[in-house]
Order: C-alpha cells, then sequence, then structure tokens
C-alpha cells in the first residue's frame, strides 16, 4: 500500500458534494499556506513557486491539485464522511482481483485512530487525509478501480486479468452533475493551466481522443523522495482506457509518472489506429 497523494483528491471532491458541504459555485481564496495551533498546511504551488492561486471553483481546485482548497473542504465535510464515500468506492477493501495475496488499503476514521493509536482525531489529521497523506494508505489496483468508477458514471465493477471472468459490477448511488463536475476537473488537469502538463496536445495529436486525468505526488517518510502517480482515463464520454502509474519514490508525479503514461497513451492509440487502417 501507498499514499496515494492527490490521486484521492476526487473522491474527497464527490464526499463534498454528496453531502451538500459544496455545491458546484463554491469558492475559495488560496491563501498559500494555513495555519492552525502552530502548524502550517501549505499548497505545492507556494512551496515550489512562491505564489497563490486566487480564488478558484471546484474544477480548477481538481485542475490545479490545490492543497488548501481541499483541506477546507474536508473540514466542512469531515474525515468520517470522506471515509464512506471513499468506502463506496472501494478504497477501504480488496478489489477481488483474480489473482492471490491482494492488499487491503486503509482508509481512517475518528474511532480508528483512536482504537488503533489511542489519540483524538485532530484537525491537521482531517488536511493530511483531505490530500491523500496521513494515515491513507491504497493499492495501485484499489486506485484504478474507484477511477474506472468515476470514468462509467458510477459502476464500479470487480477487475480481473482472465478474459473468461464474468462481469460483477455495481452501481454507486450518487449524482450524476456531481460525477460530471469531478471528471470536468480531470479534463481540466490535461489541458493548459492544468498540472498534467505532459497531456496539453493529447486530443490534437490523437484525432480529438479526450482524456481526463489527475497527478499525484505522495511524500514519504523514508528517503524524502516521494511517490509519483499518474491517473487517466479516456476518451471522456466513453471510456476504453483508464490507467495507473505509480513510480516508487520517483518525484514530482507530472514529471515522473505522466511521461509514462502519455508513452502508454501514445502507443495504445498509434496502435489502434494501425489496426483500423489495416
Amino acid at each position: 500500500t501507498f499514499h496515494p497523494g492527490s490521486v484521492f483528491k476526487p473522491v474527497v471532491a464527490i464526499s463534498a458534494l454528496e453531502e451538500s458541504a459544496i455545491d458546484k459555485s463554491f469558492t475559495y481564496t488560496d491563501p498559500g499556506v494555513i495555519t492552525v495551533n502552530g502548524y502550517s498546511y501549505s499548497n505545492w504551488f507556494l512551496t515550489e513557486y512562491g505564489r497563490t492561486e486566487g480564488t478558484i471553483g471546484l474544477t480548477r481546485a481538481i485542475a490545479r491539485s490545490t492543497d488548501t482548497f481541499f483541506y477546507k473542504i474536508g473540514e466542512m465535510v469531515g474525515p468520517n464522511n470522506i471515509a464512506k464515500w471513499a468506502d463506496t468506492f472501494g478504497l477501504n477493501q480488496t478489489t477481488g482481483i483474480d489473482i492471490p495475496g491482494e492488499t487491503l488499503g486503509l482508509i481512517p476514521t475518528t474511532d480508528w485512530k483512536q482504537k488503533q493509536i489511542g489519540e483524538s482525531w485532530f484537525l491537521g489529521d482531517t488536511y493530511h487525509m483531505s490530500i491523500g497523506q496521513g494515515y491513507v494508505a491504497i493499492t495501485p489496483v484499489e486506485e484504478n478501480h474507484y477511477i474506472a468508477a468515476i470514468a462509467s458514471n458510477g459502476n464500479l465493477c470487480q477487475p480481473h486479468f482472465n478474459a473468461a471472468f464474468p462481469e460483477k459490477c455495481e452501481k454507486i448511488n450518487l449524482s450524476q452533475n456531481n460525477l460530471d463536475l469531478v471528471k470536468e476537473g480531470m479534463q481540466e488537469a490535461c489541458e493548459s493551466g492544468g498540472t498534467a502538463y505532459t497531456f496539453f496536445d493529447f486530443p490534437a495529436t490523437h484525432g480529438g481522443q479526450t482524456i481526463a486525468c489527475k497527478t499525484g505526488t505522495a511524500e514519504v517518510a523514508t528517503d524524502g523522495t516521494p511517490h509519483a502517480w499518474f491517473v487517466l482515463f479516456t476518451p471522456v464520454q466513453k471510456p476504453q482506457v483508464v490507467a495507473t502509474i505509480l513510480v516508487e519514490h520517483g518525484g514530482q508525479g507530472s514529471q515522473v509518472a505522466g511521461p509514462v503514461a502519455r508513452k502508454i497513451m501514445d502507443y495504445y492509440f498509434a496502435s489502434k489506429q494501425s489496426n483500423t487502417s489495416n
């Protein structure tokens, strides 16, 4: 299991929307850093470039992966509601994939921390959870599983390697409007101004194929080099491909995992075009 970092943010966004903590008109002015009881929680844009995002809404926050926005909506919706929706998307259980030894992820709750660690839950824990850090830990196949559910408008389907495996899906009960907002933000992440700069020209180079994605850079305590994540699905309206790339201790998701994802997608669509031509 790994901290997912910002690839966890889509489910945080969905939890805030579904619990009516925010709506599509909600905006937040990024201060760059939030300080609580002497502890500072920064946005990556301030840390990397010394700048703030200004006033932004949900889709822009997803596209820019704005940490302070997610700290705030995480605080508004609460950790247990985030956990509830993460559970709904299968992030606190095995996927049932048809190979042995699948590892179980961890989505913490306030009760979990009290029972397992013997401490109360703090606001800082909520902030860390809201950006996929802290106690949150998932497997790459769990990540791919939940992103596939977003891509398919709430169909959570058991993944498998064996093509003869019978389809087993369940429909998640959530608003299509809320899903569309999250997908819009993920599509903007792959466009100019988003964090996934390696995909800005993707539609032009692949016959107008739309793409939705999310970058992730998950901090770790061991050697200090973060895990690099990248998730995507394409085409947005009728997905053919869902992909999750994780480079352990690779660095920035956009700089390291993003180019790997681009090579995979270039190969996929080039091969598809070749087969069509033949």
